[in-house]
């Protein structure tokens, strides 16, 4: 199995930077009556932040996309009827591969990592949107149409951090194209009303294996124009 041995485990980090708003939405709670009627995730400290599986998500949904343009068969998660690991269970398609599955008969485990992404300053203030609901079937204006939404503001930077670990070459392909797109494609909910626009700059990587946590070689930490190169051949 691919995770048995502890082969090769890449700690990318970089900044995330809004380049419109974003609304990643939350759950209302009582609390929220009179306030916006779609708020955004915050943390116990009142701030925002981006979940990890909101990225991986996104991410994984661009490489499936990619892959079957590429003519890749891939499977339609997240119903386990149509995912790898429930029928064929040493044949997973290459997203599986990358991103895991949670088939019926195996269950294998991510080799993508995204942490929860933290804005690098305090956000001081949010903002709010007012948007107008339509009617699909009459083109109208729908009843009570009214409602508000809260975004993070444009602007804000978030710490990105993404952990691999013994990905193929193929894989690392992929993996490249999706993030790519990803970002092109937006983040978020309310992208087609102009939200979720963002850019991501990759800046460091550190390179670790077995050896180096046992201590018998030292770790490869990659920044400015050394990590350019290594990431340009990944």
């Amino acid at each position: 199995m691919v995770f048995e041995k502890l082969e090769e485990r890449v700690i990318l980090n970089g900044t995330l930077t809004l380049l419109t708003p974003l609304h990643i939405g939350s759950p209302k709670t009582e609390f929220d009556i009179e306030k916006v009627d779609m708020p955004i995730l915050k943390d116990t400290q009142g701030q925002p932040y981006i979940p990890g599986s909101s990225l991986k998500g996104k991410v994984r949904s661009e490489a499936e996309r990619i892959a079957r343009k590429e003519g890749e068969t891939v499977c339609t998660p997240p119903d386990t009827k149509n995912m790898c690991g429930t029928e064929a269970p040493n044949n997973l398609c290459i997203c599986c591969r990358i991103f895991g599955t949670a088939g019926n008969t195996i269950s294998v485990a991510s080799k993508v990592r995204f942490r929860d992404a933290y804005p690098k300053t305090r956000v001081g203030e949010t903002m709010t949107r007012v948007g107008i609901a339509m009617d699909r079937a009459t083109g109208t204006v729908a009843k009570k149409a009214l409602y508000s939404i809260e975004a993070i503001p444009a602007g804000t930077n978030f710490g990105f951090e993404m952990v691999t670990e013994n990905l193929a070459q193929e894989e690392w392909k992929l993996l490249k194209a999706a993030m790519g797109s990803f970002i092109d494609a937006g983040l978020g909910g309310s992208v087609s009303r102009g939200m979720g626009k963002v850019n991501l700059v990759l800046e460091s990587a550190s390179i670790k294996t077995s050896k180096s946590y046992l201590g018998k070689e030292k770790e490869q930490s990659l920044s400015g124009e050394e990590f350019k190169k290594w990431w340009s051949r990944k």
